[in-house]
């Protein structure tokens, strides 16, 4: 009789396995997130507890309610309003961020836009990208023709060229 119980767990274990593999390899289903992150949250989300986020499906749109942690887009062509996050990763291009604070902006991708109240530290390595916002501590330029127009003077890095703050 043990046996048939070790046996029927097995089965289902084995199932159950099966189920996972084939959603994960199949077109559409989530990438595992941790329990700490919203992975392509629907819009209206609220982030708790500093939550991390990922997006990384291309035509969203997106509402974050809440203090979130890191904010990262690989996706492209869509749309995210923050209320607050540690940091913004935008890896995509033609994105447009709206958001009220954070500490971190990574702008990798190209054609972006991001319109901020209050900024840190933005470092803009893709080319093209805009950054609108009324304080900005300090920029730094890695990449080429981006502009940031704020209502104060960050300190600046420019490493790269045709850049310009207004």
């Amino acid at each position: 009789m043990p046996h048939r119980h070790v046996r029927a767990y097995l089965n289902a274990s084995i199932r159950s396995t099966v189920l996972c593999l084939a959603c994960a390899t199949a077109a559409g289903c989530a990438a595992p997130s941790t329990s700490n992150e919203l992975l392509d949250p629907a819009s209206g989300a609220m982030c708790t507890n500093g939550q991390n986020v990922r997006i990384t499906k291309s035509g969203f749109s997106v509402v974050l309610d809440g203090a979130c942690g890191e904010v990262v887009i690989t996706a492209s062509n869509g749309s995210i309003n923050v209320d607050h996050a540690r940091s913004i990763r935008v890896e995509g291009q033609r994105v447009s961020v709206l958001n009220e604070k954070v500490d971190t902006i990574d702008a990798i991708g190209s054609d972006n836009t991001f319109n901020m109240t209050e900024v840190g530290h933005a470092i803009v390595s893709g080319d093209r990208n805009t950054l609108l916002g009324h304080s900005y501590e300090r920029v730094t330029f890695k990449g080429n023709d981006n502009t940031v127009n704020t209502d104060n003077s960050p300190n600046l890095d420019d490493q790269g060229s045709g850049n310009k703050v207004i």
